[in-house]
């Protein structure tokens, strides 16, 4: 899975709980409540003072102090869980409190009243990774962690300078084109299409999506296209064949041949390995 939540007290438990936080280089984040707690980082000892969020980036090694008795919640996730579009993506890249080049860790003194708060999100992520095969136990996780990044941002007013954060007329189109590829990729896979219904030409297009997203359009086209794929031959019912209509292919035999590029498996193989 790509998250986990767990409540520590010094020595895991279950060996697991601290090293799934850090194995796949996952982000983490630590809270601590009332009275505090230490925790190793990067093999030191480190006391943090009750009610702090600690952001530890990616590659941080995080371990418990096996003399202590005080507990802390520890949440983490890959850059693939939280980033569900490429804005998303650009968040945590420019998120200076994520970045160990800047930070080894980085503590956030949060208000008292909300350890409540945490309490009850580590719950409902609890609950969220037991039924993580229901895409309504995903939406919650997602909305639940980058809520929480979003509250530390805002606490550490580390707002990121990434053109995808400022309200310039090129980010507005940005976020138009992303728009207009949710709302239309099922019928129209060309560039030239979006182009037209922004006013812009496909160059500047091009040379927009590469500057704030890293990626052209197409490509973006593309990775919409293959969400879509994947959410209805994951989640649905309907027959590859009716699944290729919806996302307009007159041919089956087209869309199979997509998908295959794009993924490595047909669409069957792609559904077999999820209702395994």
């Amino acid at each position: 899975m790509e998250f986990g939540v767990h409540r520590v007290i010094g020595v895991a438990k279950e060996p697991s709980e601290i090293k799934d936080a850090t194995a796949k280089e996952n982000y983490v984040v630590l809270f601590v409540s009332k009275g505090g707690c230490s925790v190793e980082i990067n093999n030191q000892i480190t006391e943090i003072e009750e009610f702090c969020l600690v952001l530890i980036p990616r590659g941080i090694k995080i371990e418990a102090n096996p003399d202590e008795q005080r507990s802390f919640l520890i949440i983490y996730f890959s850059e693939s869980f939280f980033a569900r579009t490429e804005i998303d993506t650009a968040f945590l890249h420019n998120f200076k409190s994520f970045n160990k080049n800047e930070y080894t860790y980085r503590v956030l003194r949060v208000p008292e009243e909300y350890a409540s708060y945490y309490e009850f999100v580590s719950m409902q992520l609890k609950l969220s990774k037991q039924n993580y095969n229901l895409a309504i136990y995903r939406d919650l996780a997602h909305n639940i962690v980058k809520q929480i990044v979003l509250l530390a941002a805002i606490s550490a007013e580390d707002r990121p300078s990434n053109g995808l954060v400022c309200y310039g007329a090129d980010a507005k189109l940005i976020t138009l084109f992303q728009e207009l590829i949710k709302k239309h990729v099922k019928e129209e896979k060309q560039v030239a299409f979006y182009a037209e219904q922004l006013n812009v030409g496909n160059k500047k297009l091009t040379n927009l999506t590469k500057e704030i997203l890293g990626a052209t359009p197409k490509e973006l086209i593309i990775k919409e296209l293959l969400r879509v794929s994947k959410k209805l031959i994951v989640e649905s019912s309907m027959s590859i064949k009716q699944i290729a209509w919806e996302l307009g292919y007159a041919d089956v035999n087209n869309f199979s041949t997509f998908f295959l590029k794009e993924t490595t498996l047909t669409p069957t193989e792609y559904r077999k390995r999820w209702q395994k």
